[in-house]
């Protein structure tokens, strides 16, 4: 878990404190059913008093993926932006889903968890032009070409392929 004291930020018009941790993804209650991750994640930001608490802040870790075309293991860098608000638990008229904090203690862990989490793409790949599997074969197109004969007809249209031929 990550607490920051606020008091003092929060007795200045503009007060604001820069933060750096490395921390392990048990701290940030990630499983590795969650997400993969691979070492430690790494957390520098601010938060600073601008009405309500405002947390900035750029979360980095390694993580074990497979590639969406290949399906080969390789290890990537998820990177995370962190902009949230906290609210005091004693304001009025704030969303249900936001952040709040009480007395002077500010808890950082669930706003991390859930941009590292949320930053992780639906489909990542090995490398930007990674060929993937051959659909016939199954052959790793990225080690050379196959020979497969890869075109396919839609049915509805595979009448006209007869007048293409004469």
């Amino acid at each position: 878990m990550i607490k920051i004291n606020v008091a003092e930020i929060k007795k200045r018009l503009v007060g604001k404190k820069d933060f750096s941790y490395e921390l392990k993804p048990a701290e940030l209650n990630i499983t590795e059913a969650d997400l993969p991750l691979t070492g430690t994640v790494t957390v520098k930001g601010t938060i600073s008093n601008a009405g309500v608490l405002l947390l900035e802040a750029m979360v980095e870790a390694m993580v074990n993926r497979t590639c969406g075309r290949c399906l080969k293991a390789f290890t990537g860098k998820s990177t995370a932006e962190v902009l949230e608000k906290f609210y005091p638990a004693s304001a009025e008229n704030i969303e249900n889903d936001a952040f709040i904090y009480e007395s002077d203690i500010v808890d950082l862990t669930e706003p991390i968890r859930e941009s590292l989490l949320l930053a992780e793409p639906l489909q990542a790949l090995c490398r930007i032009d990674c060929q993937g599997l051959c659909p016939v074969c199954g052959a790793d197109r990225n080690k050379g070409d196959c020979g497969c004969d890869t075109t396919t007809v839609d049915p509805r249209l595979a009448a006209l392929k007869q007048f293409i031929k004469n």
